[in-house]
């Protein structure tokens, strides 16, 4: 009995085109703020936060380490970030030459469908130098969720923005991972927002997805679906 549910949960998930990476998502860890003319160090991590499972970059899925990351400046320059492979995650960093509201970000569609699905990954860390309150606007990213870069504690609501295509994404599922593997699935709102209270003390990381059926060719294979997936990290003290 144990080995037929095993083997219809496989031919399910092979059904709907959902492999590992579906429960996986790339994320940039960086602190929320920096200081002007000094060097600011991020990360790259790909994994299933909830699970606790950060994946070696050896095995990431399909061709999604050579991911490109980019910083977006106040003035909106944008510059590529140098990669450097940490075993565990890529290491990048930038020097922020004047203060305002940065973003550092990643899009990647791999080159592999999983089953009939292309996959999209990205994620959005905003990054604050000074001390002028950052005025959120849409990043240059498909689709992405953002909250403000300042310290947020437990027991405090916490607003998050998600856009696609730059406008904000009404009725976008979003996802809540805590730090002990607490998961909450929810809705934006009409205006593309959501407010949570976090309980706990630790890093949360957020995700915005769409999944929608779409006819195409990617890397000479049909698809029939289209999955995005977008993330932003907060530290909550």
């Amino acid at each position: 009995m144990k080995f037929v549910v095993l083997f219809l949960a496989v031919v399910a998930a092979y059904l709907v085109g959902l492999p590992t990476a579906a429960a996986h998502a790339v994320w940039i860890e960086s602190a929320a703020k920096a200081t002007k003319n000094k060097a600011h160090e991020v990360k790259i991590i790909y994994g299933d936060y909830a699970e606790g499972a950060i994946e070696p970059t050896a095995k990431w899925y399909s061709d999604l380490k050579t991911l490109e990351v980019w910083v977006v400046s106040p003035s909106q320059q944008k510059t590529k970030l140098t990669l450097t492979d940490a075993g565990t995650h890529l290491t990048a960093s930038f020097l922020p030459e004047a203060d305002g509201l940065y973003y550092v970000t990643t899009v990647h569609a791999t080159k592999e469908l999983g089953g009939t699905t292309k996959y999209e990954f990205s994620s959005v860390a905003p990054v604050l130098v000074g001390s002028a309150p950052p005025a959120l606007a849409a990043p240059a990213s498909p689709l992405a969720i953002v909250a403000a870069p300042k310290a947020y504690k437990a027991g405090a609501p916490v607003e998050a923005q998600v856009w696609k295509a730059g406008q904000p994404f009404k009725n976008g599922k979003v996802e809540l991972m805590s730090p002990e593997g607490w998961v909450k699935t929810v809705k934006t709102d009409a205006d593309g927002k959501v407010v949570f209270t976090p309980k706990l003390k630790g890093t949360y990381v957020l995700e915005a997805s769409d999944y929608q059926e779409q006819a195409g060719e990617w890397h000479q294979k049909p698809y029939t679906h289209f999955w995005q997936g977008s993330t932003t990290r907060i530290l909550i003290n």
